[in-house]
């Protein structure tokens, strides 16, 4: 295995170089940091372009990972350098780059009938990667992305999906496209509310549903919700303004799930 030892080194500008949305997007490409989520990928059957690994426990990293696909290069980098490449405080050891997934709108539809997350300018990378491991430990179709909503392939995103983000399709979309979408679909539009609308465990969730989530501090946009069918809200026990945006989320599409067993 070839070690990296020095600073110039062509695949630690690239791994760095992804750090940013327009070098992902460009290349196509997206990083991923630590052992599980690595593991994740690869039980996925996907296969990375390349793996970098903390120098000296090569062997170690490997025995806790799946199986690679033959002919994956693999090099080991000196501690100094792995520090500095890694994008998390305390990396764990390994790093890789894989191919950015590249979904459609017929993806969203896995089942029937659909259930979609609408994400409404979602700022909080974490928050987004978590709504998408919720949206697919759920069973929703996929998620939509509005403007204004943080890149999905963002390092930070992608560690709280856990590995979603290559197995739930996410598209973006403007709101036009979203309303045009739907009503081809014959989709309904529900929003997440505060205190008002339909209690969350008296809506009829068995129906075609793309349910949208507004932004951590303002919530769904007034275009957005002026366009919805209904509004759904989860009750307080006290005198707690709002859930996070994403157990909120989470909230929802299980008890969409629940209903979605029973019938």
């Amino acid at each position: 295995m070839e070690v990296i030892s020095g600073t110039h080194n062509k695949l630690l500008k690239l791994y760095k170089s992804l750090r940013t949305k327009k070098w992902r997007d460009r290349l196509g490409l997206v990083p991923l940091e630590g052992r599980r989520l690595v593991a994740e990928v690869l039980q996925r059957g996907i296969r990375p372009e390349f793996l970098l690994l903390a120098a000296g426990k090569e062997e170690e990293i490997l025995s806790q990972l799946p199986v690679l696909p033959a002919g994956v290069p693999l090099y080991a980098v000196e501690a100094r350098l792995f520090a500095r490449t890694a994008f998390t405080e305390s990396p764990q050891d390994i790093m890789a780059v894989v191919k950015k997934p590249v979904w459609t709108e017929k993806a969203l539809f896995p089942q029937e009938p659909a259930l979609l997350l609408v994400a409404d300018r979602i700022q909080d990378p974490g928050n987004l990667g978590t709504m998408l491991r919720s949206a697919a430990a759920a069973g929703a179709g996929g998620a939509i992305l509005l403007p204004g909503t943080v890149d999905p392939s963002n390092p930070k995103a992608l560690r709280s999906s856990m590995g979603a983000f290559f197995a739930l399709p996410v598209v973006e979309m403007t709101f036009a496209g979203l309303q045009a979408f739907l009503t081809k679909q014959k989709i309904a539009l529900a929003v997440a509310g505060v205190g008002s609308g339909l209690m969350y465990d008296e809506f009829d969730w068995r129906k075609p549903v793309a349910v949208v989530i507004g932004n951590e501090g303002s919530g769904v946009s007034p275009e957005v919700a002026g366009a919805a069918e209904a509004t759904v809200s989860i009750p307080m026990a006290c005198e707690i303004e709002s859930l996070n945006a994403a157990v909120a989320m989470s909230v929802l599409f299980f008890e969409a799930a629940r209903q979605r067993r029973r019938r």
